[in-house]
């Protein structure tokens, strides 16, 4: 059965902000989430909350076409942020104003020849592969197949003024998670006839406008939507449980002359001045020293051992390239930053309110909020190659975790 995947994020997490102005998490400062615009960006357990909504379905092979609809504006920024399955392409689209509408913004795009859609709400991080598959499982005589739980507490129903009017009777209700399975033909005339299907609330209800037959698979593990911040420190410990945590702490130099010609990179952006620092990569001395200092945690040599400068295919390689595989390796041994600490001195340039762009670039390629980023800027007094406008040097302090095995 030949299924598109489509996860929703497109929302502006909200309410996820709203909790954090009632509640000040020392977890998440709120600095972490407006440099970011939503919270399937934020770390849990190590690694973004998006990568482990799209983790869990990599061993699919019916999967055929991933598409995830992300916030307005930030298509080029998670291009480079998500790893491709094999054989099976992950396409980011624009997310609307409502979850509805960014599906519909999925689903025009999708190949007509995949007979199944399956979407899942990306701030469902922990739903199980078992589950995933009873879906597929339960689809025979139905135009969709739904994760659901069982109503536990008793439900009542108000009238005027807040008074319950009746109790419900609980036996007959479950509450709509997702993964959702449906069929795509369906969906697509939902969408089409339906004048309310851009604030339907889930690929259920728009079968159900149609004529569609939905069945319920019953969900036994906890799957939570990550809604407020309280949700994002549950789900952490939830994962965390009976689990330690590893802390290593590795340095990272570089120095790099001077010279006229050259480009001058640091941090990850270009800033004008009459000399550049030489090599054989752009220089970014900055960038040597931050993957230095993640080698160091490693404890996997420098960056010269992983990136010859004999190399003619890394000649004036952007260092940002460079430093994207080493967090890669980093990530696959189970490695997350935690915080960065840099020292660049300088006699010229003077770096200014540059240093505010820097912790920005910075910010984004380390996937870490700004105040877990810092930047400072020395000089050298006149001594010294530094001190004379003829070198720069970098120095940085990196921080990073593991989960104890």
């Amino acid at each position: 059965m030949r299924t598109t995947l489509i996860l929703a994020a497109g929302g502006r997490s909200s309410r996820f902000r709203k909790s954090l102005e009632d509640k000040k998490s020392r977890e998440i400062p709120k600095l972490s989430l407006r440099s970011l615009p939503s919270k399937i960006f934020l770390s849990l357990n190590g690694k973004p909350l998006l990568e482990h909504s799209l983790d869990v379905f990599r061993p699919f092979r019916n999967i055929r076409e991933i598409f995830v609809a992300v916030p307005p504006g930030e298509e080029t920024r998670m291009q480079g942020r998500i790893r491709e399955f094999k054989k099976c392409p992950v396409k980011i689209v624009r997310g609307g104003r409502t979850r509805a509408e960014s599906v519909w913004n999925a689903l025009r795009k999708s190949d007509p020849n995949n007979e199944w859609v399956m979407v899942h709400d990306a701030a469902r991080p922990l739903v199980s592969r078992g589950s995933i598959q009873k879906l597929f499982q339960s689809r025979k005589g139905a135009d969709g197949v739904i994760l659901a739980a069982p109503v536990v507490s008793t439900v009542k129903e108000i009238g005027a003024q807040e008074f319950v009017t009746r109790t419900v009777d609980r036996q007959m209700l479950v509450e709509a998670q997702t993964p959702q399975l449906v069929r795509r033909q369906l969906l697509m005339k939902a969408y089409r006839e339906n004048p309310r299907a851009l604030s339907e609330t889930d690929e259920s209800a728009l079968l159900e406008s149609v004529g569609g037959r939905v069945k319920v698979v019953i969900q036994e593990e906890w799957n939570p939507k990550v809604t407020t911040v309280k949700d994002l420190e549950l789900a952490e410990a939830y994962l965390r449980q009976g689990k330690g945590m590893i802390v290593r702490t590795g340095f990272g130099r570089d120095t790099h002359r001077l010279v006229p010609g050259r480009k001058f990179w640091i941090g990850g952006i270009g800033i004008p001045f009459e000399k550049g620092p030489f090599g054989h990569s752009d220089g970014d001395t900055l960038l040597h020293a931050i993957s230095d200092g993640i080698l160091g945690v490693l404890a996997q040599g420098d960056i010269g051992d992983w990136f010859s400068d004999k190399d003619p295919n890394l000649k004036d390689i952007r260092s940002t390239k460079l430093l994207r595989k080493i967090l890669a390796n980093a990530s696959k041994q189970g490695w997350s930053l935690c915080h960065v600490d840099t020292v660049i001195i300088l006699e010229r340039p003077k770096l200014g309110i540059l240093k505010l762009r820097i912790k920005k670039k910075l910010s984004r390629l380390l996937n870490l909020p700004p105040d877990c980023v810092s930047i400072k800027a020395k000089t050298a007094e006149g001594l010294g190659p530094e001190g004379q406008g003829d070198a720069i040097t970098c120095e940085a302090l990196v921080t990073m975790r593991k989960e104890e095995r």
